[in-house]
């Protein structure tokens, strides 16, 4: 089964071994390293080919993963959006991240409506889709609210962390997107 998800300006597809340099290259930026790694600083380049692996790996254990996402026009990787929920994760998330490249063109949103559309139609009984935002991470707090999501009282620790639990409702999410 091949999955292909085409939105106006963007192509989603499951994480391929082809992703790894380019996911590694968008993780060694300090603004994304910021929110999404133990540190807050970049990996070496090592932990963050482990971190692809387990993308890879993710999709072989649950059938469903990130997906890379490509530029229509120009065919260029631009980031990564989807499904996850490895071990011990609070819920099935939306997670994104967008090559800083790339900011600013609506990119997330666009992909991350797209995912998320797909994961409810995966997943019938899934009553909510979760995004988990550290406090400070204002850009991804934004998406967030983009996509129908809201910030809830739920608190999930991870890494040291203490991040924000955001999520919207299947029925909410479909009146407004499906």
């Amino acid at each position: 089964m091949t999955i292909r998800i085409e939105t106006e300006r963007l192509i989603l597809r499951p994480f391929e071994v082809k992703d790894v340099e380019d996911h590694i290259a968008m993780m060694q930026d300090e603004r994304i390293a910021r929110f999404l790694s133990p540190s807050g600083k970049p990996r070496s380049y090592g932990e963050e080919w482990r971190a692809a692996a387990s993308f890879l790996g993710h999709w072989a254990i649950r059938g469903y993963g990130f997906f890379s996402v490509d530029e229509k026009e120009t065919g260029d990787w631009v980031g990564r959006v989807g499904p996850w929920k490895p071990g011990g994760w609070p819920g099935l998330e939306c997670g994104w991240s967008i090559a800083p490249s790339r900011w600013g063109k609506g990119y997330a949103p666009e992909a991350a409506i797209a995912s998320v559309n797909w994961t409810f139609d995966r997943f019938p009984d899934l009553a909510r889709i979760i995004s988990v935002i550290d406090p400070e991470n204002a850009n991804s707090q934004a998406v967030a609210r983009k996509i129908g999501e809201e910030k809830t009282d739920e608190i999930f620790e991870f890494w040291g962390f203490r991040l924000d639990v955001w999520a919207a409702d299947r029925e909410a999410w479909l009146a407004r997107f499906g």
